[in-house]
C-alpha cells in the first residue's frame, strides 16, 4: 500500500485523503443513526443535584412548617405520610401505606408497606401513626402549623396490628385523605419529648424520617446555609436516580447570584432576575401557577372599613388589568373560590361607580372655601325659586301621568318591557293586550295559543328556534281586532351574547370613563377625619411593595389615601397576629383540596388564624363547613356559588391576581414535572423520576444481521 501511494502525485494523494475522510464521516453517521434507532436511553443512578433558594430555614418537622416553604421542600423529601399528592393524576394516593375506604366513607384502613424503615434502621409501625395523630396532633396542648391547614376533630385513630391502623370519622369527609399526607414522626425517638416542647426539640434540627432521602447535615456558611440529603438505600418504594441533594439557602437573590455557576436548579426566581440567570447559565425556565391568589385584605373590624359599601368602593376603584400588566403578571382573580367561574363575579374597575358608592357613606369630598361661599349664595337663590319649581314639577308630573295613560305598554317581561341584555339562550316574553283583540303576532309569528279574551300572552325566543341570535334582536308585537285592523302595540330589543362579549363591551365603556376621571381630594367625614388607611405588607417578595404603590395611586382618584408600611418578617407577623392594620397585601394558597375554610371561617379570625380580614358571617360559616363534606361535585359547586354571593356583597378583600412562579434548572436535569402543583414543594413530588446522567444500550435482540437488514432498508 505504501509503495502504491508513493507513485501518486500530490493532487492524487489529496483526492484519496479527501475520499477516505468522506468514507469515515459517512460510516460514522450511518453507525450513529443505527445506534440511536436501535438503542434505548436510560437514566444512570448517581450524581448530585444542587439547588439554590432565597429565604430562611425553619424547624424540619412536618407538623410545624408552612406549606410551600423551604422547610416544606425538605420535609417532603425526608418524611413520609400515609398518603401523598400525585401531580400527574391530581389525586391523593397511598405513600408509606396502602388504604381502603368503607362504603359509607367513615372508615379508612391503612396498612403500612412491608420493609418500611426509619432512616436509623428501625421499622415503621402502627405505633408511629398512633403517636403522630393521637399523642401529638390531637393533644389539647398541641398548636402546630398543621392545624391551620387541617381539622382533625371528629377523627379517632385505632391500632389493629403492628402494621395496620384504622381512622374512624364522625361523618364522611371529602378532604380526609389530604389530612393523612402529614409526615409521620418516629415514636421511638420522640415518645419521651413533651408535646408542648416538641417544636424546640433537637430532633427538628437533625430529623430522622422515613422518606426517599435522609438528612445528612445542616451547615452554616458566611453567606448561606446548606442542607445535605442522601438517597435512602432501604426506602420502601422505587429508588431515586439522583443520589445526593444539596439545598443552598441564601438571605437574598443578590447573594445567590454570586453562586449561579454552582447550581443545577433555582427556586422561585423574581421576574427582574430571570434574564440574568438565563444568560449567565445554560438553564431551562419552568413557569407554573399554584391554586393561589394575592389580595388586599380589608380589616372589617377597622373603624373606617366596617361599612361594606366602603369596601365595595375600594373594589370598584381597583384597576387589576393595568396593575398586573405593570408588575408582569397575567392572571387576574376575582374570587377566593378558585373552582368557580371567575367571570360570574368580576367587579369591573369604575372610578364613577366607586365614587358613587362612597357618596352614600360618611366620607365626602371636601369643597374649597370659595365653592362653599358660592354654594351658600346658590342655596339662597334656590330657596326663593323652590315654590315655583315645585309648582312646575307638579304640572310636569300631571302631564307625565296623562301621557302614561295615553301610551300604555303591552310587554311586561323581561325587564318590565324595557330593552334587555342576556346571556341565556332562552328568553320568555310576556305581555297584556288591548280590548277586543282577535289575534297577536310577534314579528312574523302569530301566537297560536292566544285565545280572544285572554288578558295576556306569552312568546318564547330561543337559540334553538333561531328566533334569538347573537347581537340585538328586535321583537315587535302586533294586535289585530275583529274588524281586521292590525296595529303595532309594543316592541323590545333583546341583546343576546356571551359573558365575554358583554364583558368586553362594558370594559370599553368603562375604560373611556376611567380615562377622563380626575383625582379628587382626600375624603373627610363629619368629624373632620380624613379617609387615610394604613396598609402593611412584607418585604419579601418585593413585588408586594410595588403592588401597594400602584393601589395607592389608583385609590387617590376616589379620594382615599393610603399610608404604606413595608415590614420585615418578624414585625410583619406580629402586626398580622395582632390585626394591627386597615389593609394587608398578602398571598394565600388553597392547597390540595381548594379548601377556603382556613381563610374565611369566623373561627379563624382569632389571633394566629388565617382569616386576615376578620370576616364573620354566620351563613358563610355554614357554607364553608358544608363544602368540606360534600362529595357530589354539583352540590359542592352550588354551595360555593352561594358562598361567593356573600363574599361578593361583603367584600372582605380585593382579590388581585394569581402569581406566576419561575423555576430554572440545568438542561442536564431531566424528566422534571411542573404541572398541577398545589404548593411550590410539590416540584419534588416526583423526584424519583428526575435524573442527571443517562446512558444508551442496544435494544434486546439487536445484532450484526439487524445492521445489514437496516442498511438494505435505507436504500
Amino acid at each position: 500500500m505504501k509503495k502504491s501511494i508513493s507513485y501518486l502525485n500530490k493532487v492524487e494523494k489529496i483526492v484519496i485523503a479527501f475520499l477516505s475522510l468522506v468514507v469515515v464521516i459517512t460510516g460514522f453517521q450511518i453507525a450513529r443513526a443505527f445506534y440511536y434507532e436501535h438503542s434505548d436511553m436510560a437514566p444512570v443512578d448517581g450524581g448530585v443535584y444542587i439547588e439554590g433558594a432565597v429565604g430562611m430555614i425553619d424547624v424540619l418537622n412536618p407538623l410545624f412548617i408552612h406549606q410551600g416553604s423551604i422547610s416544606h421542600d425538605i420535609t417532603q423529601l425526608v418524611f413520609s405520610g400515609l398518603t401523598k399528592y400525585d401531580p400527574k393524576t391530581k389525586e391523593v394516593v397511598g405513600d408509606i401505606a396502602n388504604y381502603k375506604a368503607s362504603s359509607n366513607g367513615k372508615e379508612y384502613t391503612f396498612v403500612i408497606k412491608e420493609g418500611a424503615k426509619w432512616h436509623d434502621g428501625e421499622p415503621v409501625t402502627s405505633d408511629d401513626v398512633i403517636f403522630t395523630y393521637n399523642d401529638v396532633i390531637k393533644n389539647p396542648v398541641f398548636d402546630g402549623v398543621i392545624l391551620t391547614y387541617n381539622d382533625y376533630s371528629g377523627i379517632r385513630v385505632t391500632k389493629i396490628d403492628e402494621r395496620t391502623v384504622q381512622f374512624l370519622l364522625e361523618k364522611p369527609d371529602s378532604f380526609f385523605l389530604v389530612k393523612t399526607m402529614t409526615g409521620l414522626l418516629p415514636y421511638h425517638l420522640l415518645k419521651n419529648e413533651p408535646v408542648e416542647y416538641l417544636q424546640s426539640a433537637p430532633f427538628n434540627f437533625i430529623p430522622v424520617g422515613s422518606g426517599r432521602y435522609k438528612f445528612i447535615a445542616q451547615t452554616h456558611f458566611g453567606d448561606h446555609v446548606e442542607i445535605s440529603l442522601e438517597a435512602f438505600e432501604d426506602y420502601y418504594d422505587s429508588p431515586a436516580h439522583i443520589e445526593n441533594i444539596l439545598i443552598k439557602i441564601f438571605p437574598s437573590f443578590d447573594d445567590l447570584k454570586k453562586k449561579l455557576g454552582d447550581l443545577d436548579g433555582i427556586r422561585n426566581i423574581p421576574d427582574e432576575y430571570i434574564e440574568k440567570v438565563l444568560k449567565k447559565n445554560d438553564m431551562v425556565l419552568e413557569r407554573y401557577h399554584l391554586p393561589q391568589y394575592v389580595a388586599i385584605f380589608l380589616n372589617s373590624e377597622s373603624d373606617k372599613l366596617k361599612n361594606s359599601t366602603v369596601r365595595l368602593a375600594l373594589q370598584l376603584g381597583t384597576d387589576k388589568e393595568s396593575l398586573i400588566e405593570e408588575i408582569g403578571q397575567n392572571q387576574t382573580v376575582d374570587t377566593p373560590l378558585l373552582e368557580i367561574d371567575q367571570e360570574n363575579w368580576v367587579h369591573q374597575y369604575s372610578v364613577n361607580k366607586a365614587n358613587g358608592a362612597l357618596f352614600d357613606t360618611q366620607w365626602k369630598i371636601p369643597e374649597p372655601e370659595e365653592e362653599i361661599e358660592e354654594t351658600n349664595e346658590a342655596n339662597e337663590a334656590n330657596e326663593a325659586n323652590e315654590a315655583n319649581e315645585a309648582n312646575e314639577a307638579n304640572e310636569a308630573n300631571e302631564a307625565n301621568e296623562a301621557n302614561e295613560e295615553e301610551e300604555p305598554t303591552y310587554i311586561n317581561s323581561p325587564n318590565e318591557g324595557k330593552d334587555y341584555k342576556t346571556t341565556d339562550d332562552k328568553v320568555t316574553i310576556t305581555g297584556t293586550v288591548p280590548k277586543n283583540i282577535k289575534s297577536i303576532r310577534v314579528n312574523d309569528y302569530e301566537l297560536k295559543k292566544y285565545v280572544p279574551g285572554d288578558p295576556g300572552w306569552t312568546y318564547m325566543a330561543t337559540v334553538e328556534f333561531e328566533n334569538l341570535k347573537l347581537g340585538d334582536n328586535l321583537f315587535e308585537v302586533y294586535a289585530t281586532d275583529f274588524d281586521g285592523n292590525e296595529e303595532l302595540i309594543d316592541s323590545i330589543i333583546i341583546s343576546y351574547g356571551t359573558k365575554t362579549s358583554f364583558l368586553e363591551e362594558e370594559k370599553k365603556e368603562l375604560a373611556a370613563e376611567n380615562e377622563v376621571a380626575e383625582t379628587v381630594e382626600t375624603r373627610v367625614n363629619d368629624k373632620g377625619e380624613k379617609m387615610i388607611l394604613n396598609l402593611i405588607t412584607t418585604s419579601k417578595p418585593e413585588i408586594y411593595g410595588r403592588v401597594a404603590e400602584i393601589v395607592k395611586e389608583q385609590w387617590n382618584k376616589i379620594g382615599v389615601d393610603v399610608q404604606i408600611e413595608i415590614l420585615e418578617n418578624g414585625e410583619f407577623q406580629s402586626r398580622i397576629n395582632n390585626r394591627e392594620y386597615d389593609l394587608l397585601i398578602f398571598g394565600q394558597n388553597l392547597g390540595y383540596n381548594l379548601d377556603a375554610y382556613p381563610y374565611w371561617h369566623s373561627s379563624q379570625a382569632k389571633v394566629g388564624g388565617l382569616n386576615l380580614s376578620q370576616f364573620k358571617n354566620f351563613v358563610a360559616d355554614s357554607l364553608l363547613e358544608k363544602a368540606r363534606y360534600e362529595s357530589d361535585e354539583e352540590d359542592r359547586m352550588k354551595t360555593l356559588n352561594d358562598l361567593q354571593k356573600i363574599i361578593s356583597q361583603e367584600v372582605p378583600a380585593v382579590f388581585l391576581y394569581s402569581p406566576t412562579y419561575h423555576f430554572a434548572r440545568s438542561d442536564k436535569v431531566q424528566n422534571t414535572y411542573f404541572e398541577n402543583l398545589a404548593t411550590t414543594s410539590d416540584r419534588f413530588a416526583l423526584i424519583e423520576d428526575w435524573y442527571g446522567k443517562v446512558d444508551r444500550s442496544f435494544k434486546k435482540g439487536t445484532n450484526v444481521l439487524t445492521f445489514f437488514s437496516w442498511i438494505i432498508k435505507q436504500f
